[in-house]
């Protein structure tokens, strides 16, 4: 949907007039009228101001959903690289990360629901449990593919574990 429409389309479902919004925004109706048609292309500074007026994002107002992307949402700048280089991964391997996570995300889920019941537990067991949840899942991995997955994702979390907060491994 193109950004007139979509303006249009949130205005309405806002109950505001042209001229209302307008108004509230800081723009001229004239000019309201030209953004709505598809005519003239609002500022940045204007497209800030209609958002605030009307309770959205500026990526809501300017962006399709499926344009939206995950940058504006993580913080974790390292994160948000992860993903993207997961991204280019083949599927198979996107099947694997999808797999940990998932496994990762239940394990939190119990935690959450059940606080206190796994603290008992160290590390190295969760690893394990989270391992037999990876395996069952990743029946199309050889048994040497998955050990290796799992041996540098343990490599990578140990290190971070070493790391001091400026992000290098001692006696790196």
């Amino acid at each position: 949907m193109a950004f007139a429409s979509k303006l249009t389309e949130i205005r309405k479902s806002r109950n505001l007039t042209q001229q209302e919004l307008a108004k509230k925004a800081g723009v001229g109706i004239s000019q309201m009228r030209r953004y709505e048609k598809g005519s003239s292309s609002p500022t940045l500074e204007v497209i800030k101001n209609l958002a605030l007026t009307l309770g959205v994002s500026t990526d809501e107002l300017i962006f399709e959903t499926s344009e939206r992307i995950a940058a504006s949402r993580i913080l974790d700048r390292e994160l948000l690289q992860q993903f993207e280089t997961v991204s280019s991964l083949t599927s198979r391997d996107i099947d694997a990360v999808k797999t940990v996570l998932e496994s990762i995300i239940i394990k939190n889920r119990i935690e959450e629901i059940l606080p206190g019941q796994n603290k008992e537990h160290s590390w190295e067991e969760d690893m394990h449990e989270v391992q037999k949840k990876f395996r069952k899942k990743a029946s199309r991995y050889s048994e040497q593919e998955i050990e290796d997955i799992i041996n540098e994702a343990v490599t990578d979390v140990r290190a971070g574990e070493k790391a001091p907060k400026g992000g290098q491994a001692v006696g790196a």
